[in-house]
């Protein structure tokens, strides 16, 4: 069941993709939630930042940092 609130979790949790796929589940219900909407485009703004973070690598070095970044231990 798709609610609102683990739409939020999913959003708090990092999972992007999954919580734009339920705020859009539920604007289908109800077109006309403005909550709905900010949180959809709000969601949509991040991840297109996410994706053109990653497209504009094209340097070894942003690479190299990356994966360390990747690999780096988080205790």
């Amino acid at each position: 069941m798709s609610t609102i609130t683990l739409a939020r979790i999913y959003e708090r949790q990092g999972y992007i993709a999954d919580a734009i796929a339920i705020y859009s589940q539920l604007l289908k219900d109800e077109p006309q939630n403005s909550t709905l909407q900010k949180a959809l485009q709000r969601l949509k703004g991040k991840n297109m930042q996410k994706v053109a973070f990653f497209t504009a690598m094209n340097k070894k070095d942003q690479f190299r940092e990356f994966e360390k970044w990747l690999v780096k231990p988080w205790n």
